[in-house]
């Protein structure tokens, strides 16, 4: 039985880098990746506290600043405003102080709260003013690291039709344009990624429908998922927009490699307008499937990243090896001493609180 592999890059060891020449942080040299704002461990774990543990997140946030990555994208619940919409909070607030560039899915996991709210155009203000306040606003990068916060994007749900029954006309008309159009009003810097359909034979049907609706004039970035290579020719001729492949990835640890590698080339040179690919995904309840990572209890009842996916990592381990250069890496605890400096704030308390939504009872 293969002994657990943790993560953690403090020691020269571990990257095997040479003599250290400068301090600098670990490079950001190894593209996107989606992020699951897990909260608690436990199912059903309602409103009780803890809302959000904070070695939960802590863990994440370590595996992505370690494994070099330059963009995460996390799904914002809308929940009505709820424990999970205040979940990703901390994970794109202390992700973008590390300089990591955000894209957050203004999505919902179940029901149709969230459809409801944008649908009336009253709501739909308040819920996207407050996606924005909270989410957009400025965060300074962490102290210690040498470089500039990141950039936070928006996309508008997620396999809308999959997930909600939306045609991919309705989607475009109802929920794209208006949110597309709110969100500019906010933000006219703020990148707009339009919601990705599924990566199947399904999904290009409505993609191209999708696009044939006017898509293109409600997005700043097209966005699809990719989990086979059957298709992605075919989405290479179907937009003139600058492209994120917001999924990606291949089922079994054993394929992980050769999907990092040789398809997220063959995409890149099938869809030639290709900007950022995102792996699906760092962490879930899934062992064995697509995570790059489990989160292993550590002997004062916290949390640490634990390779998973040995051959994927060991692959973002050697590029941020190169990229270092024999420098020597400043270690994530010092630029991040105390995760729950990102989380929800009285000022979020009292935003929340202001809308004709906000849930009414709030716990820190």
């Amino acid at each position: 039985m293969r002994r657990r592999d943790f993560l953690g890059f403090s020691a020269t060891a571990v990257l095997g880098l040479g003599a250290s020449r400068d301090r600098l942080p670990v490079p950001r040299v190894n593209g996107g990746i989606n992020v699951q704002p897990v909260r608690r461990l436990d199912a059903n774990a309602g409103r009780t506290p803890p809302l959000i543990v904070p070695e939960l997140v802590d863990a994440q946030m370590r595996a992505l600043y370690e494994l070099g990555f330059e963009q995460i994208r996390v799904t914002i619940s809308f929940d009505r405003f709820g424990p999970d919409f205040l979940a990703a909070i901390p994970y794109v607030r202390a992700a973008r102080a590390l300089g990591m560039d955000v894209l957050g899915v203004i999505g919902q996991f179940t029901g149709f709260d969230l459809l409801q709210a944008i649908s009336n155009p009253q709501t739909r203000d308040e819920v996207l003013e407050t996606y924005v306040a909270i989410f957009d606003d400025f965060v300074p990068a962490a102290p210690g690291f040498a470089g500039s916060p990141g950039v936070f994007s928006a996309q508008v749900l997620n396999e809308p039709t999959h997930f909600t029954g939306l045609p991919p006309d309705v989607y475009v008309r109802d929920y794209l344009r208006p949110a597309y159009f709110h969100l500019k009003e906010d933000d006219p810097s703020l990148t707009i990624v339009a919601a990705a359909p599924v990566g199947s034979a399904e999904g290009l049907l409505r993609a191209r429908l999708m696009i044939q609706s006017g898509l293109e004039n409600y997005c700043d970035r097209v966005a699809y998922h990719v989990y086979s290579t059957r298709f992605i020719r075919d989405l290479g001729i179907l937009s003139e927009h600058p492209t994120w492949i917001t999924e990606s990835g291949a089922a079994g640890t054993e394929h992980h490699l050769d999907w990092m590698t040789r398809t997220f080339d063959e995409i890149r040179a099938a869809i030639p307008r290709t900007e950022r690919i995102y792996w699906f995904n760092l962490f879930d309840f899934d062992p064995g499937a697509f995570r790059l990572v489990d989160l292993g209890r550590t002997e004062d009842g916290g949390f640490e990243p634990v390779v998973e996916s040995h051959e994927a990592v060991a692959l973002l381990r050697s590029r941020v090896e190169m990229a270092a250069a024999g420098a020597e890496l400043v270690p994530y605890r010092e630029l991040l001493p105390d995760i729950t400096l990102y989380f929800p704030t009285d000022e979020d308390e009292r935003r929340i609180r202001s809308t004709s939504i906000g849930s009414s009872t709030w716990h820190s």
